[in-house]
């Protein structure tokens, strides 16, 4: 490799693993490293900079910027030092259900969603703050400063708290329109905008590799370093995701379809579940669509039939459920593990399976999970199409889950657009690295990919099993769970 030849560097804090690259300028790795997401503050620190060291160190040449993405809804309290505060707050914690509804009564679902572009959740860092004014608030009292994944990295790093829009815009405190923190709804937290972090575009320098930070990654004291932001926005950025017109389909263990628009949406886009944010360009807004169960609807499956010992059972499930099928399983699956935030939202909604018969296998009923999964991802895209208006010229679909074909067989059979699949797609870390390259100057152009398959309409006998069995199966009205008192 030339030494003329700059290298990028990333970091990616996902909810399942934390991953690092090392990457030319055309988007091609040098090193990549990645490890378990750690569940506490101060070890996940330590794990990104380790990885980040390790690549730093494969590479053999020093990276000329480094960015950092990282999942939303995520982070820990800040104390006057730095220190974390407290434990991480996660999105996956449920605890603040009661906090979601206290700030949907005071504030309105309309009314925020108009601000915030969101809707009240437990997974927002403001019911979480709010959850803690009224269980633990000595640790908002201990809170100088609020640091998301992202920013919890960068500050370790740098010595510096910023923030991205994105992230900040998943707080529930975070004018979107504005681009600022609204006093009103940290408020109810009891918190000050100063307690939160400055807002810097992502191809804005947050800070520099402080000397310290320097020894331990491998990377010259003073590197740029950028807060790229929220990872789904960011690796739809680096698949070139970047205009209308266009859609992402990041899979994970949950999965997100994100479109970008260029003016926010009008009020009435609410009812569809959908949350707006603004985008990684710093210029327009993204509808956001969640699937919380998607790779980890495999998951629960998986501990459920896998046979015990098994020493890949993602393997195993390839296998059993290809070769790819010609025609759908006949089984209608709802695949709401954690309710439905979209379309038609739906916090009852469980998993349900229709149509078993007797005939059906095992690996029929594993074919019918992803099929149901598809088919749920389809809905979702054309939530977004109707309120984009925009028809898309493909999906580009990326992230773990594209590793099983047959599950991206079904995916292309039940898209309304071209399915552009990015195997092996380094997703938020080389997203990251390219906007800290945009950020000092260095020009990233999206990666090529492979062409759209040919198939651009679905065949009839999955358009019935979408229109006639999955869609009146969804919307057909879900009743509540039962509680205690009901069921005894």
């Amino acid at each position: 490799m030339s030494g003329a030849e700059p290298l990028l560097a990333g970091l990616d804090v996902g909810t399942t693993h934390t991953k690092a690259g090392v990457y030319r300028t055309d988007g091609n790795p040098v090193a990549l490293r990645q490890a378990p997401t750690p569940a506490d503050a101060e070890t996940l620190r330590d794990t990104a900079l380790r990885l980040l060291a390790d690549c730093v160190s494969a590479a053999g040449v020093p990276p000329v910027a480094l960015g950092v993405a990282s999942m939303a809804e995520t982070g820990a309290p800040l104390d006057a030092a730095g220190a974390p505060v407290g434990e991480l707050l996660h999105w996956r914690d449920r605890r603040a259900g009661r906090q979601a509804e206290q700030l949907a009564e005071a504030v309105g679902p309309a009314a925020f969603f108009a601000t915030t572009g969101l809707h009240p959740s437990a997974k927002l860092p403001l019911a979480r703050w709010i959850w803690l004014r009224q269980h633990d608030p000595d640790v908002l009292r201990r809170m100088a400063c609020w640091a998301s994944a992202a920013d919890l990295v960068v500050a370790a790093i740098t010595g510096t708290v910023a923030t991205s829009p994105t992230l900040a815009a998943r707080t529930g405190g975070f004018d979107i329109a504005a681009g600022r923190y609204r006093p009103e709804l940290l408020d109810l937290a009891g918190l000050r905008p100063e307690q939160l972090p400055p807002v810097l575009a992502a191809d804005q320098v947050a800070g520099r590799v402080t000397v310290t930070a320097a020894r331990r990654t491998g990377l010259p004291a003073g590197t740029p370093v950028v807060v790229a932001g929220h990872d789904h926005l960011v690796a739809a950025w680096a698949a070139g995701v970047r205009a209308p017109g266009q859609v992402a389909d990041s899979m994970g263990t949950a999965e997100a379809v994100l479109t970008p628009v260029v003016t926010l949406p009008p009020p009435a886009a609410r009812a569809t579940g959908n949350s707006v944010g603004p985008f990684v360009d710093g210029r327009s807004f993204c509808l956001i669509s969640g699937l919380s169960s998607s790779g980890g609807l495999v998951e629960w499956l998986l501990d459920r039939i896998a046979p015990a010992g098994q020493p890949d059972r993602h393997e195993w499930f390839t296998d059993l459920v290809g070769p790819p099928p010609c025609r759908p399983t006949g089984i209608t699956v709802q695949p709401y593990l954690h309710g439905r935030a979209s379309p038609e939202p739906d916090p009852h909604r469980t998993l349900a399976l229709h149509g078993i018969r007797p005939e059906h296998t095992l690996a029929d009923i594993g074919r019918a999970v992803l099929e149901g999964l598809c088919m749920q991802v389809r809905w979702m895209i054309e939530t977004q199409l109707s309120i984009s208006g925009h028809q898309p010229d493909s999906v580009r679909v990326f992230g773990g889950p594209t590793a099983n074909p047959t599950w991206m067989w079904i995916k292309a059979q039940v898209t309304p657009a071209p399915v552009v699949v990015l195997p092996g797609h380094c997703g938020a870390a080389l997203g990251a690295a390219q906007l800290a390259g945009r950020a000092i100057g260095i020009p990233q152009t999206p990666p090529p990919g492979p062409p759209p398959r040919s198939a651009t309409e679905t065949t009839p006998d999955w358009e019935a099993a979408y229109r006639s069995h999955f869609l009146p199966s969804a919307t057909t009205a879900s009743n509540p769970p039962l509680n205690s008192e009901e069921a005894s």
